[in-house]
């Protein structure tokens, strides 16, 4: 009972929130969970930002990324540069890694 609440939110956030896109050929909607600057952290001194990480949310129902996936949205390539991971409590949606290739 409880999975199937946890479906019915992460598939209406998704038809609700979702952009269309393209897994390799596969149509899917994802969400973009953050587009933030990554820090390394030196210790006692404050992170340094050294780049920007953009994360993809796919539903586990729609797609099955792999590391090295390409992801199309408007137009836009964007490649899977770490193993996905379902981190939600339920285990709906993967959670993708991801950097803009360029054109």
């Amino acid at each position: 009972m409880r999975s199937d609440i946890a479906t019915k939110a992460v598939d209406a956030a998704f038809v609700r929130l979702g952009v269309d896109s393209l897994y390799s050929a596969a149509p899917c909607k994802l969400m973009f969970e953050s587009d933030d600057d990554v820090g390394v952290d030196m210790g006692d001194f404050v992170s340094r930002p050294v780049g920007r990480e953009t994360i993809f949310l796919v539903r586990k129902s729609e797609v099955t990324p792999v590391e090295g996936g390409v992801f199309t949205v408007n137009g836009e390539t964007h490649k899977i540069v770490a193993k996905p991971i379902l981190k939600d409590d339920a285990r709906l949606v993967w959670r993708c890694r991801v950097v803009l290739q360029s054109a």
